[in-house]
């Protein structure tokens, strides 16, 4: 299986040409090289030796210099010379997919590999490959599509990350629009130093801006906070994207992420339901407000673990069945909000929350505590 082979493996080769402009390009906001260090660290490697065609002094400084990153937990050497333990070998210019990389530790040391592919593969590993210890060797076939070698190469490999960096649980609408535009604001979010918690955290203001103009009760004001409630939810795409992409996902911040969704939306249905306090003058859509926060906040109690926990599987390309998790995260009621704050029907919006919250929460407490008696 997938897990032996990542488990078993320990040493990467990467056979680089003699190309050290190339490895120091950055892709998607990171180098090239640590690109590809990082993501055979995600695969299970902890060893990795780079074994570089002719460098010299200034070009390996260089690119250790590259490699002392705080995302690098792997021991790094130059080598050139053979393995003593079983390796895989790679060839450095390509960019190396994660699960290409797994398939390939489950092949049988038997299965041949065409060399000649490699732009560079030294003719001391050559010898060891043809010899009785060959076995020490599990040669990765490179994807001659995934080579780097000139700069429109570079484009349509970033282009191809950023397409790549939705989740597999995503909505219906995630896919037909809110992930076409996050993407654009992670092209741009590329090109800063901003991290992904501090997106985050933007997205938090954005949708307290919303939540803000909700109360205030008026039509404009309305639809003024289902647009910056929208833009809110593009916001918080992108900080997953720019965690996925530049590797700095961790626990922490699937949390944070989660956690300031949901502030976002209690405040939205409470200051939905005071502005329509303070227009109509009636009580009831208090009531409402306050009933659509307690059925999210119950569903949120119950399922938050669960939902981080699958976020963070989503994000490794790992598939799941539809489920509940999956609709207490799911965003897709944002756009409903948006149409009904046009429509000026934003009465309905909340009494149909309020209750559609709560009998989901029931549900809820039901599947948990009821089933157990």
């Amino acid at each position: 299986t997938a897990s032996s082979g990542e488990s078993k493996m320990l040493t990467a080769i990467l056979l680089l040409p003699n190309e050290s402009h190339r490895q120091s390009r950055h892709l998607a906001g990171v180098p090239f090289l640590l690109r590809n260090a990082l993501t055979l660290q995600k695969v299970g490697i902890k060893n990795l030796r780079i074994w570089m065609q002719d460098p010299t002094e200034r070009e390996r400084g260089n690119l250790n210099t590259l490699m002392q990153d705080s995302r690098i937990e792997l021991e790094i050497e130059w080598t050139d010379r053979p393995p003593s333990t079983q390796a895989l070998v790679l060839d450095g210019s390509t960019l190396l997919e994660k699960s290409k990389i797994l398939q390939a530790m489950t092949l049988s040391t038997d299965d041949q590999v065409d060399i000649s592919r490699f732009h560079y593969f030294p003719e001391a590993l050559q010898q060891l490959s043809e010899s009785q210890k060959s076995d020490l060797l599990k040669i990765v076939p490179p994807d001659d599509s995934s080579r780097l070698t000139h700069e429109d190469d570079f484009l349509i490999a970033e282009k191809n990350l950023l397409k790549s960096v939705g989740l597999s649980n995503d909505s219906m609408m995630d896919k037909l629009a809110t992930r076409f535009i996050s993407r654009q604001l992670t092209r741009l979010f590329l090109k800063t130093p901003i991290t992904p918690n501090q997106i985050t955290f933007l997205s938090l203001l954005i949708g307290l801006g919303a939540a803000w103009c909700f109360f205030q009760g008026t039509y404009t004001s309305g639809l003024a906070g289902a647009i910056m409630l929208l833009v809110s939810a593009w916001v918080d795409c992108a900080d997953g994207e720019i965690a996925r992409l530049k590797f700095m996902e961790t626990p922490w911040g699937a949390r944070f992420d989660i956690f300031c969704d949901n502030i976002v939306h209690f405040f939205v249905f409470f200051s939905i339901g005071m502005g329509l306090f303070f227009s109509t003058g009636d009580p009831l859509y208090k009531l409402y407000g306050g009933l659509a926060v307690y059925g999210s906040l119950v569903s949120f109690v119950i399922l938050g673990g669960i939902i981080i926990k699958k976020k963070n599987e989503a994000g490794q390309g790992k598939t799941s069945e539809n489920s509940l998790t999956d609709q207490v995260a799911n965003r897709d009621f944002i756009y409903f909000l948006l149409f009904m704050a046009i429509i000026d029907k934003l009465d309905i919006f909340i009494l149909v929350t309020a209750i559609g919250a709560n009998i989901f929460a029931l549900y809820l407490m039901y599947q948990k505590w009821g089933r157990a008696k």
